[in-house]
């Protein structure tokens, strides 16, 4: 065996550190992804012994119209409801993991941030998301919901199923935790020098249009009152996220229309000079001068 002969091992190319590289990357993403999953089971099990709870907490809003319980048109409905609020219960308290986990495998790819922006980034998307669930559920669900209830109850007897009322109420507040973030993604925005203060404040007309057309869309009932009070919200949070690109990259507005200005001037310095129109009056097409004049 000590005379076996061993062949030249090949040189790693740049090929094999790219594979290598994706490898890790997927084993990163993988092992990520089984942190936010050992986090979203843990906690739904615990929200579990707690369904009973989270069932009143999310009949409050519509005050005494239902008198604190739910039809079912099915056998296992019952079952499968509490099972469904266990598990929104687990991703609404996931979601700061979720954050982080997700910021920590894209972090490397902008630069380092440092562990201190990490942390302010996270404490802040959590606590954004937290507060647009809390102003849905105490200020613009209760109105909502009290409001279709009680449509022209001489009319029209509801038979309101837990099929049809916790998706409306679940989806309704987590809209509300999603269209909170923006003044977070503004501020990780700004802190990679992609957007601005003018920038926003140069497509405000037309990021209320857009607000108000997604507030219609993630509304789940079709009423005006529930879309005015996402729509005005999201314009809110759109003016906070100009203050806050002012704040963290504090590009003025009259730095731009120097910016601009300094461009305009750049380029005049490089257009040709055009010739003078009196450079041409001692040419021999005027009579007074050239062989006219001689004669």
């Amino acid at each position: 065996m000590a005379g076996r002969l061993r062949l030249p091992s090949r040189p790693r190319g740049p090929r094999d550190e790219m594979r290598m590289t994706l490898i890790e990357h997927l084993d990163e993403l993988r092992s990520r992804i089984i942190k936010v999953g050992i986090a979203f089971f843990g906690v739904a099990i615990v929200a579990w012994f707690f369904r009973e709870r989270i069932f009143d907490w999310l009949l409050a809003p519509a005050g005494d119209a239902l008198q604190g319980k739910l039809n079912v048109t099915g056998v296992t409905e019952q079952l499968f409801t509490d099972m469904k609020l266990a598990l929104y219960v687990g991703f609404l308290l996931t979601v700061p993991v979720l954050l982080y986990q997700v910021w920590a495998f894209v972090a490397p790819a902008v630069g380092d941030m440092g562990r201190a922006f990490t942390y302010t980034i996270i404490s802040m998307a959590s606590a954004l998301f937290i507060a647009g669930v809390a102003f849905g559920y105490f200020i613009v669900l209760p109105v909502g919901t009290q409001f279709l209830l009680s449509w022209d109850t001489q009319r029209f007897d509801p038979i309101i199923t837990a099929q049809s009322y916790l998706p409306f109420v679940t989806r309704f507040l987590l809209a509300f935790g999603i269209v909170f973030e923006l003044p977070a993604a503004t501020y990780v925005a700004a802190k990679l020098e992609l957007v601005d203060a003018p920038l926003l404040k140069r497509y405000r007309k037309h990021a209320i249009i857009l607000n108000t057309v997604l507030a219609a869309a993630l509304t789940p009932g079709q009423d005006p009152y529930s879309m005015v009070l996402m729509a005005v919200p999201m314009i809110v949070m759109y003016e906070i996220s100009i203050l806050i690109a002012r704040y963290v990259n504090p590009t003025t507005e009259v730095t731009a229309h120097e910016l601009v200005r300094d461009d305009e001037d750049e380029a005049e310095e490089h257009e040709p000079d055009e010739p003078d129109i009196g450079d041409f009056e001692d040419t021999d097409d005027h009579p007074e001068n050239g062989h006219e004049r001689d004669l």
